[in-house]
């Protein structure tokens, strides 16, 4: 009636490897959610498709992001996402384009709409995939002499 059954020690067995293994899938897990890419694509194709001039703020929950002509990226220790955009944006995050991104009109910055233009194009063809994320990302679109683009930083 007390003594030991032989299965007993199997069952122990199987559910001590088990419990590794749950362990295991469950340290592995990430201990963020990955940043909203859908929300960031959505905000900056909204400035995008607005008339000259329109402007918006959002906040970043990543880390690292990258923008290359109809892609965005956004890293954090939760992931890494890319979200098509509706049209071409330009990463804006130094020198005069920042100045542009601010406020600033870029007839005060530039001497020309082709040196405008000229500075657009090096920004989109920079080399740079990944950047440190601000924590709040500004969106605006710029129309001049020609040239309308939709600078991001």
């Amino acid at each position: 009636m007390f003594d030991t059954h032989v299965d007993t020690m199997y069952v122990w067995v199987a559910v001590g490897a088990v419990s590794v293994a749950v362990f295991g899938v469950v340290t592995q897990l990430p201990t963020s959610a990955s940043p909203d890419g859908a929300a960031v694509a959505t905000t900056i194709d909204e400035v995008a498709t607005s008339p000259s001039g329109s402007v918006t703020t959002r906040e970043l929950t990543a880390s690292d992001w990258s923008l290359t002509g109809r892609q965005v990226g956004l890293r954090s220790t939760g992931g890494t996402v890319h979200e098509t955009l509706l049209r071409p944006a330009v990463p804006a995050t130094a020198g005069r384009l920042r100045t542009v991104l601010d406020g600033t009109p870029p007839s005060a910055v530039y001497g020309s709409p082709a040196a405008f233009r000229q500075a657009t194009e090096a920004a989109r063809t920079d080399g740079v995939q990944w950047r440190t994320a601000p924590d709040r990302m500004t969106v605006r679109r710029v129309v001049w002499g020609g040239v309308d683009v939709t600078l991001v930083g």
